[in-house]
């Protein structure tokens, strides 16, 4: 259930707001449990609209042992929730719900955010509050959505990489901060899940001790290998040296209609071959540490797999030129398959050649994310000092 505030009233209300789904919570979530704990007289507010991020917020709120948060589920207003099932989705448009808040956010001191839709925000009259956003994930792709960053008076990225790709864009340097990969700091302590054998996963459990294979598709269907990813399938159900967890980003499913996902999870090979498309091991890094070789595209989950440096692969789908394009920069630290036939052999080479690039991994690891440990408390420290400011 959300809690709801009673007692005195706090100097100042912060509230960091949750409308891009449950893969974003623990990019952010610790920063307000953090805050909440710092600033136990202010008002540190987590807003969803959605129940599911709503569980996985009181999650965090428990383990971090922060009582004062205040986990507030809003209401949907019903013409936002039609829009929503017009676009096939489970949740309304985030630019309709932003809309629905406006009256909700007009009394709060800070919004913090870690999408960028909510840079309209702006446009809806709240041309002079805080706006702070949290950059999640730490990838190389430089979506068109990055000009939005313009609209917050301030950018907490992870490490370095993301200082230099701004400043090199023009953002300002003397709005961007740098706090360290939160996800990291609040998931890292937490071993592997046992993937290999979970009875309870989606499409069964892995029953050999082949080495798995992490196939993550990222959601864009103009730079994943989505299109191809029944074939791709198709090559390890055909071999009998890897086991396979099929995880697409869990943004990919969201549009999907039940015969595409029943056409999915048909794919699984009771034993050797896992389709998930919206368990939390989506999200909460199991699949990540439990893999032996990740192949990919363009997620920025491989950087959270090489915090333990290990072989990779890559699907050029649409066969891009990416040899020193910034936005594929992490391709060079594995292996590329430009067609389906050349799949296991690049896997193959990947760990045979992995020794020649695991120091390299090891150093973009920490050029993205920065220092891990403490990264929400400091995050919790730059929300607090910039509304302080304001005062």
């Amino acid at each position: 259930m959300s809690q709801q505030f009673v007692g005195a009233s706090r100097s100042r209300e912060v509230v960091f707001l949750f409308i891009g789904g449950a893969h974003q919570v623990f990019h952010l979530a610790p920063v307000a449990a953090e805050l909440a704990r710092l600033k136990p007289e202010w008002r540190v507010v987590c807003l969803t609209a959605d129940a599911a991020t709503a569980e996985v917020l009181e999650r965090v709120r428990t383990r971090m042992a922060a009582p004062d948060l205040i986990v507030e589920t809003a209401r949907v207003p019903l013409w936002a929730r039609g829009l929503g099932r017009l676009r096939g989705r489970a949740a309304p448009p985030k630019l309709a719900f932003l809309v629905s808040l406006h009256r909700r956010l007009a009394r709060c001191d800070a919004i913090v955010a870690a999408e960028r839709t909510s840079a309209w925000l702006r446009k809806l009259g709240h041309s002079k509050t805080l706006m702070i956003h949290f950059r999640h994930g730490a990838g190389d792709r430089a979506p068109a959505s990055e000009a939005r960053l313009r609209a917050f008076d301030l950018v907490v990225v992870p490490g370095e990489k993301d200082v230099r790709r701004a400043v090199a864009q023009g953002f300002p340097a003397e709005r961007l901060r740098v706090c360290g990969y939160v996800k990291l700091d609040y998931c890292g302590t937490e071993g592997a899940s046992g993937v290999r054998f979970a009875n309870d996963r989606p499409g069964g459990r892995l029953a050999n001790d082949r080495p798995i294979v992490l196939y993550n598709p990222h959601f864009d269907p103009a730079l994943s290998s989505l299109g191809i990813a029944e074939a791709v399938v198709a090559k390890f159900a055909a071999q009998n040296r890897y086991n396979l967890i099929v995880a697409p980003h869990i943004r990919a499913s969201g549009k999907m209609s039940e015969a595409e996902r029943a056409r999915w999870r048909a794919m699984a090979v009771p034993g050797t071959i896992v389709v998930d498309l919206d368990s939390p091991a989506l999200v909460d890094m199991s699949y990540t540490r439990a893999a032996d070789v990740y192949l990919g595209d363009v997620s920025s989950q491989v950087y959270e797999f090489w915090v333990r440096p290990r072989p990779a692969a890559f699907l050029n789908a649409h066969r891009v030129a990416w040899q020193g394009d910034l936005r594929y920069a992490g391709w060079a630290l594995g292996e590329v398959a430009d067609d389906l036939d050349q799949v296991l052999p690049a896997i193959d080479r990947a760990i045979a050649e992995h020794a020649t690039v695991r120091d390299a991994q090891r150093d973009a690891v920490v050029h993205a994310f920065g220092q891990i440990a403490g990264a929400a408390r400091r995050g919790a420290a730059i929300v607090a000092e910039a509304v302080a400011e304001r005062a």
